[in-house]
């Protein structure tokens, strides 16, 4: 897809009781408690789902601008945190922090950053959320062409 439809936009998710979700013709993604809150490392929890999809969202956003600006970049690795605490209503999510790594032609470091701080700033997700979601970036220069 190369353009964005119009909006609104709309998303729709299935849960069954055994704690899968699906949506359309994705593989179903066995999700329950995290071993925090007595459940299991077997399955993916709402928590790193949330932080997951950070993660996911600041990605296709940073595709979606490196494309219209015709940065290529060979290499990209995100590790997604975040910090989940006691607050007055109850069990909050106090930070998301997203450290990313993008590999690109020398000459193109700084529009990298410049593309990734612009990413960060429109992640639809990251802006949803109440926490603040922080971002840390590494970008570093592919090896040149033999």
């Amino acid at each position: 897809m190369t353009t964005t439809a119009p909006f609104p936009h709309h998303y729709f998710v299935e849960l069954d009781g055994a704690g899968f979700l699906s949506s359309g013709p994705r593989p179903p993604i066995p999700g329950g408690a995290p071993p925090q809150f007595g459940g299991s490392d077997r399955w993916w929890s709402p928590e790193e789902l949330l932080v997951g999809a950070a993660s996911l969202c600041l990605l296709n956003t940073f595709r979606a601008l490196a494309r219209r600006d015709s940065l290529e970049f060979s290499g990209y690795r995100c590790r997604g945190e975040g910090t989940l605490d006691r607050t007055s209503a109850g069990p909050a999510f106090r930070s998301i922090a997203l450290s990313v790594h993008v590999t690109v032609a020398a000459p193109d470091l700084d529009r990298a950053e410049r593309l990734l701080a612009m990413a960060k700033k429109r992640c639809i997700i990251s802006n949803t959320l109440s926490c603040p979601v922080e971002l840390e970036a590494w970008v570093a220069a592919a090896p040149a062409a033999a």
